[in-house]
Formats: structure tokens, sequence, C-alpha cells
């Protein structure tokens, strides 16, 4: 994964910073929440939105149209799961993205390897963090979600983490493993589960992702990019100020602020919906080369 150290030191550096913070201003504090959401989002749009390339360098002319058509109807698949099946759609994001995080972090890794890490990112907030994590779901799906989910993930944690840091890549030993989880860890447990996560997916995933289908795709330009990833974030802009103002007693109000709970329930919504079709299309394009 790491062909330079330069991954590594921005995500320490961010661990650094969140955990700075946490213990300055509290692990709960508003600004922190939403700073949380709108790094997570600056930093998942872009490498989202570079999929327009990849679609294009797949398909061309009539099945380039019906691609996007496809791309669009998985997004709104995936928000009518969420608004009809909650506990369904809160499984099957964790799972998605355990396997998206392990394909993506170590492209050259065994599946098992690829697998454990995955898991071990879902899985350590849901030890170290497990009120917080709780509490996160339940403003993303408004309702409690099943005990057995988080705890689940939870159990897998150490095990998972544990064979990650002994397993080796098939170039070099994974020495680099247990210093990542063991930052990963202190963030979650001093800042708690969306800094962490936030570090991980901002300066650590993104970047990473993004570099590799650049260079696998030289061609391609930023300003498409940048317009898709601007128009979703506007999108999720109006929608958090709207409902935060339009449900000011929602039940699932974190640190009394429901501009806070908007923000968070919104962005992981997003989130999940971008990755559905983000992972399809990632796949069709590692089968084709």
């Amino acid at each position: 994964m790491f062909e330079t150290n330069r991954p590594l030191q921005f995500f320490l550096l961010s661990c650094v910073a969140a955990v700075a913070c946490s213990l300055v201003f509290g692990a709960q504090h508003s600004w922190i929440l939403i700073g949380c959401c709108i790094v997570i989002l600056i930093a998942g749009l872009p490498h989202g939105a570079f999929d327009i390339y990849i679609v294009a360098n797949l398909f061309q002319n009539r099945a380039f149209v019906l691609a996007i058509a496809g791309y669009l109807s998985l997004i709104a698949g995936t928000v009518m799961l969420w608004w009809g099946s909650p506990d369904i759609f809160l499984l099957a994001f964790l799972s998605y993205s355990a396997f998206h995080f392990g394909d993506s972090d170590w492209p050259t890794a065994s599946t098992i390897h690829k697998t454990a890490w995955g898991i071990t990112i879902i899985a350590l907030p849901c030890l170290l963090a497990n009120q917080q994590v709780t509490f996160l779901f339940t403003l993303i799906l408004n309702a409690e979600p099943p005990s057995l989910i988080t705890s689940g993930f939870g159990y897998l944690a150490i095990p998972a983490a544990l064979f990650c840091s002994l397993k080796t890549t098939t170039h070099q030993p994974n020495l680099t493993t247990p210093v990542l989880l063991i930052a990963y860890a202190l963030v979650c447990i001093i800042g708690g589960a969306l800094p962490a996560f936030t570090c991980y997916f901002a300066f650590l995933h993104g970047p990473h992702h993004l570099q590799r289908w650049r260079f696998k795709l030289p061609s391609s330009g930023n300003s498409g990019v940048y317009l898709l990833s601007f128009s979703v974030f506007a999108i999720i802009l109006v929608l958090v100020v709207l409902t935060s103002q339009l449900s000011p007693n929602d039940p699932w109000v974190l640190s009394g602020s429901s501009l806070d709970s908007s923000a968070i329930r919104y962005t992981f919504v997003a989130l999940a919906a971008l990755t559905v079709p983000h992972m399809a299309f990632l796949y069709i394009a590692g089968k084709r080369g």
C-alpha cells in the first residue's frame, strides 16, 4: 500500500490533531463533529466523483449513457433501502465498506488479508467506542440499531487486527500496519469513532485510492471531479439545513443540536449511497484490467 511514507505521515499527523482537539475541546464538541463530516465529504466526494472517468474509460457512446443510468439507479436503490429497511442497510453498509477498504487499501494482498484489514477498520470503533458508534448509527438510521451488529463487529476487532499485524503482503513484511492500527485505536479511545474514521478515510484511504486511479488513467482532468463533488456537497448541505430546521424536535439529537444530527445522518447516507456504485464499477474496471 505504501510506496512512500507520505500517506503514513499524513495519517499520523491527523491522528495527533484529532487527539489534541478532543482533549482540549471535548470529543463531543459540536464543531468537531460537524468538522469531521465536512472533512469526510471533502475527502470522499472527489475520489468518488473520479468514477466518471473510470466509467468513461470502460464504456463509450450509448453504453456510457446506460452505465451512468445504472450508476444513478444504484444510488437511488441504496437510499430506498436506508428508508425502508434500516437494519439491512446498516449491515450491508458495514459489510461492503469493510470489503471496499480492504480491497482498495491493499490491492496486491491476499483476499483473507484484505478482509481482515477492512473488518479491522470497521470493528475497532465498535470495540473501543461502542457507545458512540451505537449513537451514531442511531442518528444515521433514525432508529436504534440492533446491538448484535455493533457487538458482533466489536468481537471481530482483536483477531482481525492481530492477523493484519502479523500477516505479510506479497511484496514486503507488513511493518507499518501495527503503527497505523495503534494510532487508529488511540483516536477511537480518546476522540471517539467519528474522529478516528475521519482520520482514516480522509488522510489514508481517500488519498491513496485517488492517487492509484489517477495513475491508471493519467489523461483524466480535474474539472469534472470538482464539479460533481461541489454539486453533491451542495445537495447534502441543503438537506442538512432543511431537515435541521423542519425537525427541531428530532428524538435522535446529538449534543442538543439537530444540525449536528442532520449533518452526520446525511453525510453517511450519502457515503453509503455513493459507495455502492463506486464499488460496482471498480470491480468491473478491475476485471477488465
